[in-house]
């Protein structure tokens, strides 16, 4: 199943003859060449001097980030009012396709992957949960995983300091990419497995054998659940050291320990290549890319405007390291693009633009 939806996006990509990469004086040449907006223009236009679309969806990612742990945040604060409002409107949000792990005890809204994940090894078929993602995906896209997934947030903000950003080749980017399908495959086959054991009354010795890994195969290796569940449960359990005296605490985290330095690894990485674990390692993000590349909702550009025989901006400012000029001009059916639309909010020539077809 992997390898045929690359087979699938590799050759849509072929359809379109590929575009000649362009240096950064050549880019650097192309902004100067450009007509720099007029004072009269500005002030027209006075709020998109304060507020654009990066300004939004920071906005937005860290409304999400504080309102998916609502209870660890009032429980800080003593706002009461403010985890009763996110109490109400948890019965009406169903879970989001984003990666955010079901059991966390001070969540708010979960992700589908993560609640798909635990209702196979419960021995249950998902249909509301997938139901909802599919809907949620082929009318919004992954816009879930660029506005609202907590680590993905994170990923971004551990961007922000270095503007020199890391993009691999290619091939290189292709191969990596693989990784996420083949992490799902597994999760999946872990999932259905101890789901089937249970219902024919066989998953004790297989839940005994897998251990952390038979309720939920991602979580040991999920950075939102070992933020949001386990770094929690060491707090609640009193071994968060608070000084020097009782620093030793660390030595009964036992496997969180490990769990912590993969996180760190990932968002170090990250500093050096934008959204790495989403491109790489993300399963939920490969099954979303499925729904999502031919969404309503996606980024298309005019070609009257866009020059990418001259500029490549747009590709350079994509978290994602999506070749954005080898797509048509009418849509890119991309399976990674996250909606982010920092291509539009860079783009000198305003050609990129969002598409409903």
């Amino acid at each position: 199943m992997a390898e045929d939806a690359e087979k699938a996006d590799v050759e849509r990509e072929e359809e379109i003859p590929p575009r000649k990469d362009v240096s950064r004086e050549e880019k650097t040449e192309a902004y100067e060449g450009l007509p720099k907006r007029s004072y009269r223009e500005m002030l027209s236009d006075p709020v998109g001097l304060i507020f654009n679309v990066r300004m939004l969806r920071r906005f937005v990612q860290i409304l999400f980030i504080v309102g998916i742990n609502a209870y660890f945040v009032a429980s800080l604060s003593g706002g009461e009012a403010f985890t009763a409002f996110w109490r109400n409107i948890s019965f009406i949000i169903p879970a989001l396709p984003i990666l955010s792990p079901l059991q966390a005890p001070a969540a708010i809204l979960a992700g589908s992957f993560d609640t798909f994940e635990r209702e196979f090894a419960s021995g249950f078929f998902p249909f509301y949960t997938l139901g909802t993602m599919i809907i949620v995906l082929i009318v919004l896209g992954r816009a879930g995983c660029g506005w609202m997934c907590p680590f993905g947030t994170l990923q971004d903000f551990a961007t922000l300091p270095n503007r020199k950003k890391i993009r691999p080749a290619p091939n290189t980017e292709t191969e990596m990419r693989r990784l996420k399908a083949y992490i799902f495959i597994i999760v999946m086959f872990l999932a259905v497995w101890v789901g089937v054991s249970k219902l024919t009354g066989t998953s004790a010795a297989l839940t005994a054998a897998l251990g952390p890994f038979a309720e939920a195969a991602f979580d040991p290796f999920s950075p939102a659940y070992i933020l949001f569940v386990a770094f929690p449960s060491i707090i609640s359990r009193g071994l968060w050291p608070t000084g020097l005296g009782n620093l030793w605490y660390v030595l009964q985290w036992g496997w969180f320990i490990p769990q912590l330095i993969f996180v760190i690894v990932i968002l170090a990485i990250s500093f050096w290549f934008p959204r790495a674990f989403c491109r790489w390692l993300c399963p939920a993000g490969w099954i979303y890319g499925i729904f999502s590349k031919d969404s309503l909702i996606g980024i298309g550009r005019n070609p009257a405007k866009c020059t990418p025989d001259t500029c490549n901006i747009c590709e350079v400012v994509c978290p994602m390291n999506i070749k954005i000029r080898r797509f048509p001009y009418q849509h890119m059916h991309s399976p990674d693009c996250i909606l982010c639309l920092e291509c539009k909010s860079h783009c000198p020539r305003k050609a990129i633009v969002i598409r409903f077809s």
